[in-house]
């Protein structure tokens, strides 16, 4: 009798054991819901991560491009991109790796490239815009930038030439707005100097090329030398604009200026020559 009672005693100290972990059956049916939930979640995010980085799967198969260019062919990026040998995945692609390739083309100021999920790479591409021609070999975009662009991709760009040391962009095309600045203050409606060209050596001579303009209409093949020495070069300038209408009145109908020296103290030296008939 008394074995009975401890056996009995033993099955309800067990029962009150597992009544601490579960005080009720359905806590034990909800504990084993979410213990299948946590499973199926944990094979399904390691599913798709194998998805993703199995190289046959997600395939690049779209290229976008997009911005401000007018020397960049969509063949030259294309090129750019598949010559880095990169996985046609989209995963495998580096976007960085191909913003510095298409970077390499010298006339391509900046790249943006991104992935858009799930098969998409989008590329846009602005170019230096250019604005002078800089020792007839480079170009320069406003802000002195100098850049090169293949010869037969720019055709007959009617820019204005600039000349100067190597290193010396910037410097020379501050003083030449300088310059073209006073031209535009300075004109008037019967007469006006454009720049062709400028040159600037080492000893930061100055040398001008300037057509004369009446009425907006210039001399196309008749341009005038100025030289400005290196000091001064804005005051010579503009002492030579306002005299050249008084030197002009003076020079015989058939004859023309075709150079000025403006490194005098005081007066400019000009040579002349006979017009053709």
């Amino acid at each position: 009798m008394k074995q009975i009672r401890q056996a009995a005693h033993r099955r309800e100290n067990l029962k009150t054991r597992r009544l601490l972990i579960f005080s009720s059956k359905e806590q034990l049916i909800g504990f084993l819901f979410l213990l299948t939930i946590i499973v199926i979640s944990v094979w399904v995010i390691q599913s798709v991560k194998n998805w993703m980085d199995d190289p046959e799967q997600m395939v690049l198969s779209q290229l976008n491009f997009s911005g401000e260019y007018t020397y960049t062919t969509e063949d030259d990026l294309r090129q750019a991109i598949l010559g880095l040998g990169l996985p046609n995945t989209y995963i495998g692609q580096d976007v960085n790796d191909i913003q510095q390739e298409i970077l390499r083309f010298p006339w391509v100021k900046q790249v943006s490239v991104r992935k858009q999920w799930p098969d998409k790479l989008i590329v846009y591409v602005e170019e230096y815009k250019p604005v002078f021609y800089w020792n007839d070999l480079f170009l320069l975009d406003k802000n002195g930038n100098v850049f090169s662009v293949p010869l037969d991709r720019i055709g007959e760009l009617k820019l204005p030439r600039l000349y100067g040391p190597e290193g010396k962009a910037k410097p020379v095309l501050e003083t030449y707005y300088k310059l073209d600045d006073l031209s535009k203050k300075l004109a008037s409606n019967q007469l006006a100097l454009h720049i062709q060209s400028a040159i600037a050596d080492e000893r930061n001579a100055w040398q001008l090329m300037v057509k004369q303009c009446i009425a907006d209409f210039c001399e196309e093949n008749h341009e005038i030398k100025l030289m400005l020495g290196n000091d001064h070069i804005e005051q010579r300038y503009q002492r030579f604009i306002k005299l050249f209408p008084e030197i002009q009145s003076r020079i015989p109908a058939d004859e023309r200026i075709t150079v000025a020296d403006l490194r005098y103290e005081n007066g400019i030296s000009v040579q002349r020559e006979k017009m053709a008939q």
